[in-house]
């Protein structure tokens, strides 16, 4: 599989300027040490000595708080609410949605007493590069970045509420017999394969034309099935991949329509959701003589369905769970440009600096 390479990130390193080897030494907590210090030298006979003055008590480390992040000067401390703020300034606040969100999975999830385990976690991880066909390093180097994620972000915001969400879904998707019956004849009965036109509702009379001439012969209606407007259809000359009786997701009449023709013969035109379409049979698939739905093929099928009917199941079910929980996001979007400049330059009159101008106004 090959993958386009992202932009490489690039760092940037701002340098800080100190001035005087005192600032130095505070900075980087370098001071000179009172090594080998003479004692003072002994006092005349009946001389008492003067009195000391009182030293300043020390100050005392600051106690563990989970609400502090750092300190600075020894006791002023940033806090986790410091921290978020600064990062909702700078973006967080689209970070907020996806975090409404985790924290319904869990909730319900608690509610429900389901849990996932790093064993699950892993095995949800390599499940993904299965289905990528890559290695971990490649995709971590190549994959993440597309998605703005790091390995940690991906595996606690997407794998871990997913593997919540698959086993609170578990419980309402059945495969039915009659269900894997319909699989097999797909995969191994009669398959047919077609070429169609399409046209958009409103075009009616456009299509009544285009059809009276696709049915003249195999290159007028070649000729016609190019000029759709569907690209993909369009390069193809309408050729769709075959399809057996009971295909998911395909309109019941086209399928219906197509399995009563004979080769080579086109349809009339037929009203279709996406708008209106014409079928034309171009070959017919026989089924598969050594094809046995025994026991095995029977458990490969329900795992495919169950797979299949499960993907359709958990959007479904966290579509149910939002509206229960019904979420009231407060914060909405970024800082605005104003309120921007108005922090930027609060800092900068602090340290003495020259305001941040106003952008231009536009030309009338």
């Amino acid at each position: 599989m090959t993958l386009s390479l992202g932009d490489r990130r690039r760092r940037f390193v701002r340098g800080l300027a100190l001035a005087g080897a005192a600032v130095a030494g505070y900075v980087f907590g370098v001071t000179e040490p009172n090594a080998a210090a003479q004692p003072p030298a002994p006092l005349p006979a009946g001389m008492l000595p003067a009195a000391q003055p009182m030293q300043p008590k020390p100050t005392p480390a600051p106690e563990a708080d989970r609400r502090v992040v750092a300190y600075i000067y020894g006791n002023t401390p940033i806090t986790r609410e410091d921290l978020g703020d600064f990062l909702i300034a700078r973006g967080g606040h689209e970070k907020l949605e996806l975090l409404v969100n985790k924290k319904i999975i869990e909730v319900e999830a608690a509610r429900r007493n389901i849990t996932v385990t790093p064993v699950e976690i892993q095995a949800g991880l390599e499940e993904n590069l299965r289905e990528l066909g890559i290695q971990k390093g490649d995709f971590v180097k190549h994959v993440l970045p597309k998605y703005n994620k790091t390995l940690f972000e991906w595996t606690e915001d997407v794998i871990k509420p997913r593997l919540m969400l698959t086993k609170m879904c578990r419980d309402r998707v059945k495969v039915s017999d009659d269900e894997i019956q319909k699989a097999f004849e797909n995969r191994h009965g009669e398959r047919r394969q077609a070429k169609i036109i399409t046209w958009s509702a409103q075009d009616q009379r456009t299509a009544l034309k285009q059809w009276e001439e696709a049915r003249k012969g195999d290159v007028e209606f070649d000729r016609i099935a190019r000029m759709q407007a569907d690209p993909n259809l369009a390069a193809a000359a309408g050729l769709v991949k075959p399809v057996g009786r009971h295909p998911e997701g395909q309109d019941a009449i086209v399928v219906e329509t197509l399995f009563k023709q004979k080769m080579g013969e086109i349809s009339g035109i037929l009203e279709v959701p996406a708008g209106l379409m014409c079928v034309k049979c171009v070959a017919i698939l026989p089924p598969d003589a050594n094809a046995k739905l025994d026991d095995k093929l029977k458990a490969d099928l329900h795992k495919e369905l169950f797979a299949r009917k499960l993907e359709l199941a958990i959007p479904m079910c966290f579509k149910e769970l939002k509206e229960r929980a019904q979420p009231n996001v407060l914060l909405k979007g970024p800082t605005s440009d104003a309120a921007f400049r108005e922090g930027v330059n609060q800092i900068v009159n602090q340290a003495g600096g020259a305001p941040m101008p106003a952008p231009p106004m536009p030309k009338p």
